[in-house]
């Protein structure tokens, strides 16, 4: 991208980082977090809220579940993981971005 590039909206961002990981082959676990970081239904069940522990483990909560079964492994591989998956799926910045932003969010949620 040049610098001449518009700014992209969010979603915009999103759509974006979404169809570049669609095509990228990854465990049924790790494409579950990505749809769920990404609000995409990829997966089913549906991933559909994540939160991280005060440890930092990772749980989800799937589609139709009131509580939170589901466990997903550690923040700080997710964000490896996201960084090793975006090389492969030639994220740009923006996207890594908004993907780490998400995980943040998820943080904040505490």
């Amino acid at each position: 991208m040049s610098d001449a590039s518009p700014i992209r909206e969010p979603d915009r961002i999103r759509q974006d980082a979404a169809h570049k990981l669609r095509s990228v082959e990854v465990s049924d676990h790790f494409q579950a977090i990505l749809g769920c970081l990404l609000g995409e239904d990829w997966t089913t069940p549906r991933l559909i809220e994540m939160v991280i522990t005060p440890d930092g483990h990772m749980l989800g909560r799937c589609e139709g579940e009131a509580a939170f079964k589901v466990f997903l492994g550690a923040s700080e591989d997710l964000i490896k993981n996201i960084h090793g998956v975006a090389k492969v799926a030639d994220l740009d910045g923006d996207e890594v971005g908004y993907l780490v932003a998400k995980v943040a969010e998820i943080k904040r949620q505490k």
